[in-house]
């Protein structure tokens, strides 16, 4: 019995020496499990030095830098070049590099390759929570593969509890956990204002009517992100009568709801263009021909030169929606927010988060 005794001991301090040691090298090695923005558990390790990222590239490099950005090795490059033109022309000029990142393909234009990512070998994959149902057969080959995927939100609007998580994340990741600290108390800061004098002026106030339109007569219900971005600023959203989700309206539709307030979303080729380097006479210009519809003259939006143009960056998942809230806010409520000034909140961020200058035009009004 002895014998088996001192057997038992000597067996249970090696188990808990090979464990002190797991334990060390897990330690050593960085590995953490991070609980992701889908309620997956991944664990990845840290800080990362090889990464693949298929969006909210800006979120990534206000928290990492240009250090941050010099660790991708591949992307979706469409949602850059494509659809951001100003904003890749921009990165481009000052970072020329950054055209020979790979393309590992487009999820939501079901281009997305995880044979090209398992070429790269990347330490992780950052992906938009949006994404999740366009990429989740691709999952099984990455996991295989042993590269770990992770899921952030940003498209919650002006939803601090996701935001934070995901800015937490990223912060985790690349080792910048006190640079992404700063960044959602910068973002808390700038929503929670906004949204206690909100509170307070829906007492008192009957919500403006709002028509939020984006490519042609693209409209969104309030199941939709920006059909409730406008819900949350204040307005009442039209398009909420008769969509869910987005979709069309008619022309018709517009003329008997009669709105308060229209904004277009705009960027560069698509209804009014702005961003990075555009001059705001063109804006401007862009703006007066979008109101020359039939009827719209009669319109109480157009009448009382309540029609806006709003960058798509502000109203598409991203930390910066805070922007869109600003801008909002005061087009709905002019006198309680007259001293708010939404493009000083855009600079700043820029001088506080992102590495490449402002410039150009963001936000424009019918004159």
């Amino acid at each position: 019995m002895r014998k088996i005794g001192v057997f038992v001991l000597l067996l249970l301090v090696l188990v808990s020496g090979c464990a002190q040691k797991e334990i060390k090298k897990v330690e050593e090695e960085g590995s953490v499990t991070i609980e992701d923005l889908m309620g997956r558990k991944v664990e990845v390790k840290v800080p990362v030095e090889r990464v693949v990222i298929t969006f909210n590239v800006e979120e990534y490099v206000a928290v990492g830098g240009i250090d941050a950005l010099k660790k991708v090795v591949g992307w979706s490059k469409y949602y850059w070049e494509g659809r951001r033109p100003t904003v890749w022309k921009t990165y481009l000029e000052k970072y020329p590099w950054i055209d020979e990142i790979p393309d590992v393909g487009y999820p939501w234009k079901g281009t997305f390759s995880a044979e090209k990512v398992i070429e790269l070998q990347p330490d992780v994959v950052i992906m938009s929570k949006e994404q999740y149902k366009y990429v989740k057969d691709d999952l099984a080959k990455l996991e295989k593969a042993g590269i770990p995927v992770i899921f952030i939100d940003y498209y919650r609007p002006f939803n601090v509890s996701t935001h934070e998580k995901s800015t937490l994340i990223l912060g985790k990741l690349l080792g910048k956990e006190e640079r992404a600290k700063e960044l959602i108390e910068y973002y808390k800061k700038e929503v929670e204002e906004v949204l206690k004098k909100l509170r307070q002026i829906e007492k008192t106030r009957e919500r403006p009517k709002v028509l939020l339109l984006g490519k042609g007569w693209t409209s969104y219900g309030n199941k939709h992100y920006r059909g409730e971005m406008i819900e949350f600023a204040g307005g009442r959203n039209i398009a909420a009568n008769v969509l869910e989700k987005s979709g069309e309206i008619s022309p018709e539709f517009v003329l008997k709801e009669n709105p308060d307030v229209v904004i277009f979303i705009g960027k560069k080729g698509w209804n009014v263009d702005l961003g990075y380097g555009i001059d705001k006479e063109l804006a401007k210009s862009m703006i007066e021909e979008q109101v020359k519809r039939p009827g719209w003259e009669n319109l109480n939006a157009v009448k009382n030169k309540r029609v806006y143009a709003i960058h798509i960056y502000f109203v598409h998942g991203h930390i910066f929606d805070f922007v869109a809230l600003q801008y909002f806010a005061k087009w709905f409520y002019p006198e309680e927010f007259k001293d708010l000034n939404p493009e000083n909140s855009w600079k700043e961020f820029h001088e506080k988060f992102l590495p490449v200058e402002y410039s150009g035009v963001w936000a424009v009004k019918l004159e």
